[in-house]
């Protein structure tokens, strides 16, 4: 599988042409597991959800369905999540979708580091702001 995902990657390189590609076709349908998303269908709604660093995305969340809202931890015990598009002078949202290095961001490798992540883009070794940090020349 892996030799195969590093062929498949290197001939879309070479051929220009980025594809997205299901190496794991054995365990990974196209239409992915229909008893776990038929209960999740039948649980859960989309929704509208913030995605921090870019944006309100429609759709592109899940709530639980009415007739589940006794399940709801946050109706249930009051909770009230905080806005998940905080203010600060974190550019992950450029970062991640690719319009501006890390680099460029005035935060970058003075007050957000991996030790003190100000972002979610350095908060873990695969985002783009870490990963560039650890590389960086």
């Amino acid at each position: 599988d892996l030799m195969t995902s590093i062929y498949v990657l290197t001939k879309q390189i070479q051929e220009g042409k980025p594809v997205l590609w299901n190496e794991y076709s054995r365990a990974v349908r196209p239409e992915g597991n229909p008893p776990a998303r038929k209960m999740m269908d039948l649980v859960l709604r989309p929704v509208a959800d913030v995605w921090r660093g870019l944006g309100e995305i429609p759709e592109s969340g899940y709530a639980l369905r009415e007739e589940y809202a006794s399940f709801d931890a946050a109706k249930k015990f009051g909770l009230c999540p905080e806005n998940k598009e905080s203010l600060t002078a974190c550019r992950c949202g450029g970062s991640i979708r690719g319009v501006e290095a890390p680099e460029e961001c005035p935060l970058f490798g003075k007050v957000c580091v991996p030790e003190n992540p100000v972002g979610p883009c350095m908060v873990s070794g695969e985002g783009s702001c870490a990963a560039a940090y650890k590389y960086r020349v």
